[in-house]
């Protein structure tokens, strides 16, 4: 194996050029797509900085200084945990991990620099040039065989740094997911004090057994709700959520249809003034004049057979046509009643053996979740904490425990057979980086080898990794859909379980199967001519699969980060946002006010892969150290540009950092892969080195060990403090708000022992429950009434005017192509005079009564100021919260556009006669049709910009 024949080495040049292809593609991409960044910047604030007006006053960004690399150090500097008020802790974690690997892979690059490439290259030997030179095939002879001592400190080195580092980053990560679970702004929250609990037995189906089996809760039980079959009215419920839909986009286009039809005439009109000779009378402004706002003015302009219409049959497309306006608007008032009926007579259904207790401490939660609940197997063994209402996957709640068991293991066998599956069209992937080998021996290839020069390149640099990411994007679907089937009862959970899954996927097919498959193209012709070597062929040119992981972290570093920083999806879609994806009120709302967020189940899992792989070859092929000390470092710039600038991730999704703890132990399978591999390259050595290659390979060994026993006490150490809040923590918070309460008159109660079973205790908090019952309970009909009136006074306001030209000319809401940040808020933020807005404005909002061009929202935050409720009491508002949607929630307002001629509140006023709630407040149509909006749906609160 010491002999290197020139026949070996003849793809060193090609090996090189392939990866200086793939770098210069990739780099000139990266600065295209910086370049677009910069430019674009400035001018597109919804694409690049939402963040800055969009959220409520205490949620904005704080805007960027202009220009273009000033807002690098800005941005960089700013203080990253403002982000946790902003985004959440995931994302703060997030941002976390990505320095932690950019610290670790500078470490990385800066010892296999300085010692590993100076002791393979340094006067050595070796027929390979280019980045072989560089790399573990460098070394050949056994006489060299003493530089490998360089490997086995560095890597001995480097793996203590990696643990030294995830055991620090992991206490940082406990401190403050404490912190968070205990904040104010959290722990006051309803979902911090609320169990999910399934698999509860018959026996304890009523709220009565349930509290006795809780009463165990330090503090007691606030309230319980039991999941009950009610199916007839869920389906009613969810055909009335489908009507209004359907009826909100049949509207949009007939109020589309209309304004169409009146522009043609108005320039019917136009052309015939001018025809008029100059004696006859003219209209004085030269437009038609609009007359009154009625329903024989909207038959005249959109007469019956251009109305719109579907079928009632499957999907739309058989059954009886029908008028979808007058349908939707029967179907609905029907669909009222019904529900109305059903909700007042509504009985006890089956129990489906979930119940959601919320405990009046924060603490009793935690002490619940935590407890062996019941006698017999698989019985209330599964318990959440921190759920959500909007979190909650309410069709996964109605399976047992044995069908939950079976559904979990069906869906991990699918997602084993889905890895074998993908194993074929991934090892093809893989064959192509180094085609160069293979059509040497396969004829039919050989128009490979022939090629012009940059066509091999492209071909093995370029094209690998770019359908490597292709096929890989199609996986999150297909995984999300085996993690819904397996029963996972809440949004973020399925989210954590795609990581897990995802991540598995992209280890086995996005790193073990190509570099298996690329040894296998590089070792084929010594596999042909002696195939009594293959086992040791094959181990031998594993490192020179290293090139496809080369060029994969360059596409996704530089090209893959770019990308991300300059927004490509989203800036296309900005473009055509309000041609095709905001016909209606409430896609233009989706257009306008929601910015993207990211999914870390999806993101995460390809960042690891990456960290993976960079550990596994780390000494191997050293230069991968610094591609990925680049990759990482433009990772980190793009993701906190874009969790600070622009997005916006839901509260409900919020899982408290969960993901964290996953990352990092996974950063373990890439030292391990390391070890391992030195370890028998060391051994495949022993033949021709002797027994300094045996020594080596057991060192690795013993470093494997080192290792694996790391992880476990790593894992040990932290788990049983990471998913739940610890007692010490709880009962101080406890105990400070005790003796708060006990500080009276200027004095204070020393030494008298805190009791949160005490009657007085108890008393206490339940007091505090009742104090706010009576406001909770008005506040869904004071809201309505008071949208209710305002849209009355704008109905009024507005057929009062509706000759009133300059009142026409308002009514559109034109976002046009906004300023500069620095330079003003955009127009669409801007009131309309003569207009009428509703908004329930935010701490520290400034409300005007003058109907003035202003901003309407106020300017951001300060970062670092934690703008919280001061208050201790806790956020009981939604008796609701657990209750199945179909049970209590109202129909959704049907939300017209305003438009020029009046015809919105023909429409809305229609509907209401025959009992469906609709209005146009806050969202206009302009002459060609364009939606505009300027705050959220009618019959939804507004805190002064979009929260989710």
């Amino acid at each position: 194996m010491s002999a290197i024949s020139p026949e070996k080495t003849s793809g060193n040049s090609n090996t090189s050029k392939t990866f200086l292809t793939a770098l210069v593609a990739n780099a000139a991409l990266l600065a295209v797509e910086v370049g677009a960044f910069l430019i674009l910047k400035q001018k597109l604030w919804r694409v690049y900085s939402p963040r800055s007006y969009l959220p409520p006053p205490d949620k904005r960004a704080q805007q960027l200084p202009s220009g273009p690399w000033k807002w690098l150090p800005a941005m960089l500097f700013s203080p990253s945990q403002d982000i946790i008020h902003k985004n959440g802790l995931d994302a703060y974690m997030f941002l976390r991990f990505l320095k932690m690997l950019v610290w670790i892979f500078s470490v990385f690059t800066l010892l296999t620099f300085v010692v590993i490439i100076p002791a393979i290259a340094a006067n050595v030997q070796s027929p390979y040039t280019g980045l072989e030179r560089i790399s573990w095939s460098n070394i050949i002879e056994p006489r060299d065989q003493p530089r490998f001592s360089a490997h086995i400190i560095v890597v001995y080195l480097l793996t203590c740094f990696v643990i030294f580092m995830i055991r620090r980053e992991m206490v940082h990560f406990i401190h403050m997911r404490h912190q968070f679970l205990i904040s104010k702004s959290h722990s006051r929250l309803a979902q911090a004090r609320t169990v999910l609990i399934t698999s509860v037995p018959d026996e304890l189906a009523n709220e009565h057994d349930l509290r006795t089996f809780a009463s165990f809760v330090p503090g007691g039980v606030d309230r319980v709700w039991i999941l009950r079959d009610h199916a007839a009215l869920n389906s009613l419920f969810e055909a009335r959520q489908d009507a209004c839909l359907k009826l909100e986009a049949a509207e949009a286009t007939i109020l589309h249809q209309a304004n169409k039809a009146w522009r043609k005439r108005g320039l019917a009109f136009c052309k015939q003034q001018i025809r008029t000779p100059k004696d006859e009378e003219k209209d004085l402004d030269g437009r038609l004049p609009i007359p009154l706002p009625s329903s024989e003015l909207l038959n005249d302009l959109v007469p019956p057979t251009r109305r719109p219409t579907h079928r009632t049959g499957f999907l739309g497309f058989v059954g009886t046509k029908v008028d979808t306006i007058n349908w939707c608007k029967d179907e609905i008032a029907h669909l009222n009643v019904k529900i109305k009926e059903e909700r007042a007579n509504i009985v006890e259904g089956k129990f489906l053996g979930s119940a959601f207790i919320r405990c009046n401490l924060q603490m009793g939660a935690h002490v619940l979740a935590q407890c062996v609940s019941y006698h017999e197997p698989l019985r209330m063994y599964d318990k959440w904490m921190e759920a959500n209402p909007k979190d909650i996957v309410w069709k996964n709640l109605d399976d047992g425990a044995l069908e939950m068991r079976s559904r979990y293991v069906t869906s991990w066998l699918a997602t084993i057979g889905l890895i074998i599956s993908w194993a074929f069209p991934v090892a093809f992937i893989g064959t192509l980086s180094n085609l160069d080998d293979l059509c040497v021996k396969v004829h039919w290839l050989k128009w490979v080898c022939n090629a012009p020069s940059p066509i091999p390149g492209i071909i093995q640099g370029i094209l690998p990794p770019v359908l490597l990411a292709i096929l890989f994007s199609l996986l999150p679907f297909i995984l999300r859909g085996l993690a819904w089937y397996e029963c996972i009862p809440r949004y973020s959970l399925i989210s954590v379980s795609v990581y897990r899954r995802f991540y598995l996927f992209l280890l086995i097919h996005g790193f073990l199967i190509v570099t298996l498959s690329s040894g296998i193209t590089k070792a084929i012709e010594g596999i042909i001519a002696r195939p009594t070597e293959t086992v040791q062929e094959l181990a031998s040119q594993l490192p020179g699969a290293s090139v496809f992981f080369l060029t994969y972290i360059v596409t996704q570093g530089l090209a893959g980060a770019g990308g991300a920083l300059a927004q490509l999806v989203p800036l296309i879609l900005h473009f055509i946002r309000k041609s095709f994806l905001g016909r209606t009120p409430r896609q233009a709302y989706a257009v306008t006010f929601q910015m993207p967020s990211a999914d870390f189940g999806v993101v995460l899992p390809r960042l690891s892969l990456l960290a993976t792989i960079g550990f596994a070859y780390s000494i191997l092929s050293p230069l991968i150290n610094f591609l990925a000390l680049i990759s990482f470092t433009m990772f980190y710039i793009a993701w906190k540009f874009l969790l600070t600038q622009v997005f916006d991730q839901p509260d409900e999704a919020e899982t408290g950092g969960l993901y964290f703890p996953m990352a990092v132990s996974n950063l373990f399978v890439g030292l391990y892969i390391e070890q391992i591999c030195l370890a028998c390259l060391f051994f495949l050595k022993v033949q021709s080195s002797g027994v300094a290659s045996l020594v080596e390979g057991i060192l690795m060994l013993v470093l494997l060990v080192i290792t694996f026993s790391a992880q476990i006490f790593i894992n040990h150490s932290f788990d049983p403090i990471t998913q739940y809040l610890p007692m010490s923590l709880a009962t101080k918070k406890m105990a400070k708000r005790y003796e708060k309460e006990k500080q009276k008159d200027g004095g204070v109660i020393v030494g008298e022992e805190l009791d949160l079973f005490s009657r007085n205790q108890i008393r206490s908090i339940r007091k505090r429950i009742k104090k706010t019952t009576k406001r909770l309970d008005d506040k869904l009909d004071d809201l309505k009434a008071r949208v209710k009136g305002d849209d009355a006074r704008d109905s009024d306001s507005h057929t009062e005017n509706i000759h009133d030209e300059k009142q026409n000319s308002n009514v559109k809401v034109s976002t046009g192509t906004p300023p500069a940040p620095l330079e003003g808020i955009p127009e669409l933020f801007r009131s309309r005079s003569g207009g009428s807005q509703t908004s329930k404005k935010s701490k520290g909002s400034k409300t005007s009564t003058k109907a003035v061009d202003v901003p309407v929202f106020d300017p951001a935050a300060p970062a670092g100021v934690d703008l919280s409720d001061d208050s201790d009491e806790e956020d009981d508002s939604d008796i609701h919260a657990f209750d199945h949607p179909s049970t209590y929630v109202e129909q959704s307002w049907i939300w017209l556009p305003r438009d020029p001629l009046g015809l919105s509140q023909v429409l809305a006023n229609d509907l209401k006669a025959v009992g469906v709630d609709a209005s146009d407040v806050g969202a206009a149509m302009d002459e060609k049709g364009i939606v505009e909006v300027t705050r959220n749906p009618p019959d939804e609160e507004w805190s002064g910009g979009h929260d989710n």
